[in-house]
């Protein structure tokens, strides 16, 4: 993806690869993350991107980035056999993106749980000729790759939020800002726990 190059390249120009890039996908969501330490001071790893660094310090473009290449992950890597897996690798190793993050996020469901009527296998809600045959996103109950936590989808949510100045959707995102919103607090209230 063109996106990835970019921000590769303005992390080397930059002299800050932990604003663009990451080490691991679930490691970098999963963690808010802490400020860049200081180059001068001792530090008992030798790594270029510090194991303390998570989301929040990533610049924004990064940030969406890192939450779509999450989201393709788990719609590839949820639970099955493993010749179903392998089956969905395949239809995936293309030089394109699925409809579903980059055009209409309605067929994923977010908000689909285990035990719910209806078929949630994967392909049964993808759009018209759709070869990738991924959605909808796995349920909630299941365990994808690595559940997208409420404060990044949250963060995602405010990175398109109408009111916002600095508001920019990615270039592959071709939903409504409104769109997207919508799918960002569905997918952040996912992991909330019911009120008993």
């Amino acid at each position: 993806m063109a996106e990835a190059g970019d921000l590769a390249a303005l992390a080397l120009e930059s002299g800050h690869p932990e604003r663009f890039v990451w080490i691991d996908e679930k490691g970098a969501m999963a963690d808010i993350g802490s400020s860049p330490a200081d180059p001068g001071v001792y530090r008992k790893h030798d790594l270029r991107i510090p194991p303390s660094v998570g989301w929040s310090t990533l610049h924004p473009r990064a940030q969406q980035l890192l939450a779509d290449v999450l989201l393709l992950l788990n719609l590839t890597e949820r639970s099955g056999a493993v010749e179903d897996l392998e089956a969905r690798l395949e239809r995936t190793n293309r030089a394109s993106l699925p409809p579903c993050p980059a055009e209409d996020r309605r067929p994923l469901q977010p908000e689909r749980t285990v035990g719910m009527p209806g078929a949630a296998e994967p392909g049964s809600t993808r759009l018209r000729d759709c070869p990738f045959e991924l959605c909808p996103y796995p349920p909630k109950g299941e365990l994808p790759r690595a559940e997208l936590r409420e404060p990044f989808c949250r963060r995602q949510r405010a990175l398109v939020a109408v009111h916002s100045l600095h508001r920019r959707k990615a270039l592959w995102q071709g939903m409504t800002d409104h769109e997207l919103a919508d799918f960002r607090t569905a997918m952040a209230t996912r992991t909330r726990t019911p009120d008993r």
